[in-house]
């Protein structure tokens, strides 16, 4: 992997020639590319996410907004602390991280950030997962396989074992494939900790988010067995890395 930085009018982007050959002004703009659809609301997460792609890859476009109390004063700017302290700067550089850890997250392709005065805004684009469906889509439906939950503690463990703090460990950003390969995105302020009480803690805000699920979806099937499973099989995987 190689890191160009590539100069554009009040910012810059960041990106892996090894991924995205030629990086243009206009790349974060999602018209400007050949294919463009916009995700829908219900696949979860805040703000707006673009599926892009030139004909040969697919992208994903997301844009950092901020979340709770803070989007009361500003939707999407945050205070200038430098370009590598950018939102966008770190997730690429964690994501670059975990895989070259050969962790299953999404392959960064390049990160941006404009600043005007004391402010940035910032996007981040990522190598589209194919045919994947959120955790909580499968909650939803009741469409789980045989030990699904004991392979979702596993798959948490994975990241745990590593210092993975993942700041907002939820339902949506716990994805699965076609061949049930589990995949976790969106690693905006996560960060690498020695292991701590944070662990049980990011397990604690998954568990508020299925039940979540739970309460805004009827027939959606989260038991309070299948998160035993979760945790046992977390358990046991992080005790055996």
């Amino acid at each position: 992997m190689t890191d160009i930085i590539h100069k554009i009018p009040d910012g810059a982007i960041i990106y892996d020639n090894n991924v995205i050959s030629k990086v243009r002004d206009d790349l974060f703009v999602p018209d400007s590319w050949p294919e463009v659809n916009l995700m829908p609301k219900e696949i979860g997460g805040r703000g707006q996410i673009y599926f892009v792609g030139d004909g040969n890859k697919r992208f994903v476009i997301r844009h950092f907004v901020r979340g709770g109390m803070a989007a009361k004063f500003s939707y999407d700017a945050y205070i200038w602390k430098g370009a590598e302290r950018t939102r966008s700067f770190k997730e690429w550089r964690l994501m670059r991280k975990l895989v070259e850890l050969n962790l299953p997250v999404p392959i960064p392709a390049a990160a941006y950030y404009t600043k005007r005065g004391l402010f940035y805004r910032a996007n981040i684009l990522t190598q589209e997962i194919p045919d994947v469906e959120s955790l909580a889509a499968y909650v939803i439906k009741g469409n789980t396989f045989e030990n699904f939950w004991r392979k979702v503690g596993e798959h948490i463990s994975r990241f745990h074992s590593i210092g993975l703090y993942h700041a907002d460990l939820n339902a949506y950003n716990i994805q699965i494939d076609k061949d049930a390969k589990m995949w976790l995105i969106d690693f905006d302020q996560s960060q690498i900790l020695s292991p701590g009480k944070w662990r049980f803690d990011n397990l604690n805000r998954l568990k508020r988010s299925l039940n979540k699920i739970l309460i805004d979806n009827i027939g959606a099937k989260f038991k309070s067995s299948d998160w035993l499973e979760l945790k046992e099989g977390y358990s046991q995987a992080l005790r055996s890395l």
